[in-house]
C-alpha cells in the first residue's frame, strides 16, 4: 500500500509537470539542432540525417512517455561563410489520455567566418506546435465500483468522450560559436530562446501559456595527441518558468580504425562511451558506434531522485541513428581564412 501511494504521488507529479511538457533528450550533444537553430549545418560532411526514440517512466505508468523525433540539416552557400538549413519533427505521447505533442520546425541560420576554422552563427526557427488529449481513455470516480473501474458506467463528467486539440505558431532564436582554440582542441558554445510566442496550452482559453525557454549548451573536442582517444566534455541547461535543469559529463571516443587520406572522417570506425549527471535527477550512460558516416547510439538514465522508490531507479531508455553524407573534399565552412 505504501508503494502504491508513492506511485500515485509520482504519477500526479508527472501529470502536473506535463502541462509544460517539452523536448527532453539525454544524448543532447548528438543532434544539437534540437537545442539551438543556430547549430544547423555545423557537422562533418554536408548533410546530416538523424532520428531517435525515447521511452521514460516504464515502472511508474502502464502508459509511459514515448518520444520519436527526426531531423535533417545541411549547409548551402558554403564559401567561408555559409547558411544552415534544417527540418525537425518531434512527437511525444504520455499517459492514459494519450496526451500528445507534435512539433515541426524549420531552423535557418547564417554563419560568419571569424577566423581559421572558426564561425559564429545567428539562427531563427519557425515552427508549428500542436497538443491533443483524448478524455475518453480516462476513468472517473463515478465509475469506481469499490474493487475496480467499470467503464460501462456513466462518468457524469462534462468533458467525457471529448478530444481536445490546440495548434499554434512557434518561434525560436539562437546564437552559436564553433572554433579551434588549439590544433587539437575545438569548442562549441550556444544560447537559444524557445517558444518566444508563448503559445497557449489551455484547451479552453488563452489564460495558460507555454513558458519561454532559455537554453545554454557547450561541447569541446579534445584529441589526446599520440593516442587514439578523443574526449568530448559537454553541458546542457535550461530555464523554463519555474523549471530548470543542468546536465554535464563527457564522452570518450576510441578510434578503432583510422581514416584514409582520401576519404577522411568517413572511413573512421570508433566506439564512444559516455557518462553524465543530470543534477538532482539521474546518472546518464551511453555507448555510440561510429561506422564511417553512420552512427548508432543507445543511452540509459539511472534515476536517483526522490522518484527512485517508485521507479526502482529506472529512468529512460534512448536510441538514435545518424547518417552524415559528404559530397566534396572541402570541410566545414570551406575555409577562406588560412
Amino acid at each position: 500500500m505504501k508503494k502504491l501511494g508513492i506511485v500515485l504521488v509520482c504519477v500526479l507529479s508527472v501529470l502536473k509537470a506535463n502541462a509544460q511538457q517539452d523536448k527532453h533528450f539525454s544524448m543532447f550533444a548528438e543532434s544539437p539542432v534540437y537545442m539551438n537553430p543556430a547549430t544547423a549545418g555545423f557537422m562533418p560532411g554536408k548533410l546530416q540525417l538523424f532520428t531517435n526514440f525515447r521511452m521514460q517512466w516504464l515502472t511508474v505508468s502502464d502508459n509511459p512517455y514515448r518520444t520519436i523525433s527526426a531531423a535533417a540539416d545541411t549547409r548551402v552557400l558554403d564559401n567561408g561563410n555559409f547558411m544552415g538549413l534544417g527540418l525537425t519533427f518531434y512527437n511525444d505521447v504520455a499517459g492514459d489520455g494519450q496526451y500528445m505533442i507534435n512539433e515541426v520546425t524549420v531552423p535557418i541560420n547564417y554563419a560568419l567566418e571569424v577566423g581559421k576554422n572558426s564561425h559564429v552563427a545567428l539562427g531563427l526557427q519557425f515552427g508549428w506546435y500542436s497538443r491533443t488529449l483524448q478524455s475518453a481513455a480516462f476513468t472517473w470516480d463515478n465509475q469506481w465500483t469499490g474493487a475496480s473501474f467499470n467503464t460501462d458506467l456513466p462518468s457524469n463528467e462534462a468533458i467525457f468522450g471529448q478530444n481536445f486539440s490546440s495548434s499554434k505558431f512557434d518561434l525560436s532564436t539562437g546564437f552559436h560559436y564553433y572554433g579551434h582554440v588549439k590544433e587539437n582542441v575545438r569548442i562549441s558554445l550556444g544560447v537559444a530562446g524557445h517558444h518566444l510566442t508563448k503559445q497557449k496550452i489551455n484547451f479552453y482559453s488563452d489564460d495558460d501559456k507555454l513558458f519561454r525557454k532559455l537554453t545554454i549548451h557547450g561541447q569541446a573536442e579534445i584529441k589526446q595527441i599520440g593516442t587514439t582517444l578523443t574526449v568530448y566534455p559537454a553541458f546542457y541547461g535550461f530555464l523554463q518558468g519555474p523549471n530548470m535543469e543542468f546536465t554535464m559529463g563527457s564522452n570518450f571516443r576510441f578510434l578503432l580504425r583510422d581514416a584514409s587520406r582520401t576519404t577522411g572522417y568517413f572511413s573512421e570506425t570508433a566506439l564512444s562511451l559516455g557518462a553524465y549527471y543530470r543534477f538532482g535527477d539521474a546518472v546518464l550512460v551511453n555507448a555510440i558506434l561510429d561506422l564511417s558516416g553512420l552512427s548508432i547510439g543507445a543511452g540509459y538514465d539511472i534515476n536517483i531522485s526522490g522518484m527512485s522508490k517508485a521507479t526502482n531507479s529506472v529512468g529512460g531508455f534512448e536510441v538514435f541513428i545518424r547518417y552524415r553524407m559528404k559530397f566534396a573534399k572541402k570541410g566545414l565552412g570551406n575555409p577562406s581564412i588560412h
